[in-house]
């Protein structure tokens, strides 16, 4: 009986509580200020009920307040029940137990750390690292430095003149060797919560380090854009005024204490790092004033423009031309207007020049191997001399008087040949001559009859060329000349040869060539005659029209060869690939060898013929093979007479 009492109790006892706590929330969630807004006065109600207050606004009203009580209703709610929760005679006893197994989980996850790694939280100068490798951090770090920005500052300016990176002066930080040294020692690992505040910081940053070429990139990077000269005021025409081109100042620095103050630096990722560069202003030669000051003189003198007389034209030129042939440069700290030679050159062509220009007659000459025999002379022209009228118009522009006369020049008749060539040795050298004279390029020729009348005729055959491939022809005298005296075997040379001569193969001639070398080939040259042959002048290797007719006429005729040996090489020159020259004018058989390089283009032939066997060597400097092959074919046709 007493227990069931007992039972009755409690149970009323929890009801009486509940009712208790449910008036408490009540009270908690009523709101005073709206019960005496709605709850006032009978006055008060009678004018709340007189307003006009369209539905969906009461509506609204309810609605927005009845969600407030009711969420004041929620947190009175949770307010009381974690009040009887922080009652409850097992809280203390489950909370302690929970810190002691969150604290014993936490040191086994702090002794279990890896050691390789940083802690969670750590920083480098600023820069996260944690959770990282320690040498995925240096690594970060150290990148992180070479990004870091150094800006240049100068005379104490707020705005840096140059911002670059450390990267870009060769600058580094080694971060390795303080993210290494930090350890997690064993016994603070112990203490709870020490993975999360330990070792935050790794230190001061170290020194940075520069390498060999960090000075260069100063250099390149500050002290240029220190070192400026200074730049002159100036004029441009525009139109018909003349508008200034302001000028710069210029500057001057230290580059040895620039240098110091890079090496001084202490940069850290948190914050920026400055240097200071004391820079020394250099004022220009020529002020804007100056530029001014011509500027007006011009306009008043040239106002009117200038007067060019030419025969019975006058030609107006206003000062908007006058202005467009005008440069401006400095001069003894002045500013002067010159003319521009070419633009003014050209006005004076395409205005003037038609005006006074007489064409020249023709003269007509008629020649026999060198000798005039006859001439009908033309009359002279005239044209506009534009040199001295360049001087006259400068004086004009310098002040000098407004009115000019167009200035001209007597040009002589142009001449008209009418040439005919004996078949001597006399007449194939004035073809040789007069030929190079007529045409484009720099010629050396020279030809030797083997047979028959036995004609010699060169021009500039002792005029030094470059050799281009011809030179293979000496490498071959001097190769064969070592297979003769059984140095070296014909069997393991004969198709570098070949293809030496035929194919004009640059890797084979350099072969063979450093095989005998550039002294010894010289010297064997010259001993058969061949003076003006080398390879030793610098710019070589040189050769002569003459020096390569003369060993043309050796090899044909077997002289310092053996017969085998002279056969090899003729029958590698007839296979020559090369045939736009000399075989392209001439008939008959031809064993040539060509070079060409850059302007230049040499033919040396033997030409077997049907009057007769010769040879010819045309060497040229801006020539073409046509113009070769075309006095090749005149020389061919004279001999023949």
């Amino acid at each position: 009986m007493i227990i069931r009492h007992a039972r009755i109790f409690k149970r009323c006892n929890r009801h009486y509580k509940f009712l208790v706590m449910r008036s408490r929330v009540r009270r908690i969630a009523r709101k005073p200020s709206y019960r005496r807004r709605y709850t006032g006065t009978k006055a008060a109600v009678h004018a709340a009920k007189s307003t006009k207050s369209s539905a969906w606004r009461l509506k609204s009203r309810r609605l927005v307040y009845g969600a407030y009580r009711q969420v004041n209703y929620q947190a009175a709610s949770l307010q009381i029940k974690l009040q009887r929760l922080l009652r409850h005679k097992h809280f203390r006893k489950y909370a302690v137990g929970a810190a002691a197994s969150l604290t014993f989980l936490l040191v086994i996850v702090q002794l279990a750390y890896p050691s390789d790694k940083t802690l969670p939280f750590a920083h480098v100068d600023g820069l996260a690292i944690g959770g990282m490798t320690k040498d995925a951090a240096a690594k970060k770090a150290d990148q992180a430095y070479s990004d870091h920005t150094l800006n240049v500052t100068m005379n104490n300016s707020d705005k840096p003149a140059v911002s670059i990176k450390l990267r870009d002066i060769a600058v580094s930080v080694d971060n390795s060797q303080r993210i290494k040294r930090y350890d997690y020692p064993w016994y603070v690992r112990l203490v709870p919560t020490s993975l999360f505040w330990y070792g935050l910081n790794y230190g001061s940053p170290p020194a940075p380090k520069f390498a060999n070429q960090t000075d260069a990139a100063v250099n390149e990077k500050i002290v240029a854009r220190c070192q400026v000269s200074p730049t002159n005021a100036t004029l441009k025409a525009k139109g018909a005024q003349l508008e200034l081109q302001r000028s710069r100042l210029g500057g001057k620095c230290d580059e040895a204490k620039i240098k110091q103050s890079v090496r001084d630096i202490k940069p850290k990722l948190h914050q920026p790092t400055t240097i200071n560069v004391n820079k020394i202003d250099i004022k220009p030669a020529v002020s804007d004033e100056k530029a001014k000051q011509l500027a007006r003189k011009l306009t008043k003198h040239l106002a009117g423009g200038i007067q060019i007389k030419a025969r019975d034209k006058t030609i107006a030129v206003d000062a908007q031309t006058v202005y467009a042939w005008l440069d401006f440069t400095a001069k003894d700290k002045e500013l002067v207007a010159t003319l521009n030679a070419e633009r003014t050159g050209k006005w004076l062509n395409d205005t003037v020049a038609k005006i006074v220009t007489v064409a020249p007659g023709v003269s007509k000459i008629t020649t026999h191997d060198f000798t005039i025999v006859s001439k009908q002379t033309g009359s002279s022209g005239q044209a506009l001399d534009v040199a001295v009228m360049l001087q006259k118009l400068q004086s004009t522009i310098d002040g000098g008087s407004l009115q000019l006369d167009a200035v001209t020049k007597a040009v002589p008749p142009r001449e008209e040949y009418t040439r005919t060539y004996s078949s001597s040795d006399a007449g194939l050298s004035a073809l040789m001559e007069n030929f190079a004279k007529d045409h484009p390029g720099t010629y050396g020729v020279s030809m030797i009859e083997l047979d028959g009348k036995k004609r010699r005729a060169e021009y500039n055959g002792d005029k030094q060329f470059v050799t281009a491939s011809t030179y293979k022809l000496l490498v071959a005298y001097s190769l064969l000349k070592r297979i003769d005296s059984g140095a070296r075997s014909w069997d393991s040379d004969q198709a570098c040869f070949n293809k030496m001569i035929s194919l004009s193969d640059n890797a084979c001639a350099e072969s063979f060539l450093n095989a005998i070398g550039v002294s010894t080939l010289t010297s064997e040259a010259n001993a058969i005659g061949l003076k003006n042959s080398t390879f030793m002048k610098g710019g070589g290797p040189y050769t002569t029209a003459n020096d390569q007719a003369l060993l043309l006429g050796m090899i044909a005729t077997g002289q310092n060869f053996s017969s085998a040996n002279q056969q090899r090489l003729l029958e590698a020159m007839k296979k020559n690939v090369f045939r736009k020259g000399i075989p392209a004018g001439v008939s008959g058989t031809v064993a040539d060898k060509v070079g060409f390089m850059n302007g230049l283009l040499h033919d040396s032939a033997i030409v077997y013929g049907s009057h007769g066997t010769y040879v010819l060597s045309i060497m040229t400097d801006g020539a073409s093979w046509e113009l070769i092959a075309d006095l090749a074919k005149q020389l061919d046709a004279l001999r023949a007479q």
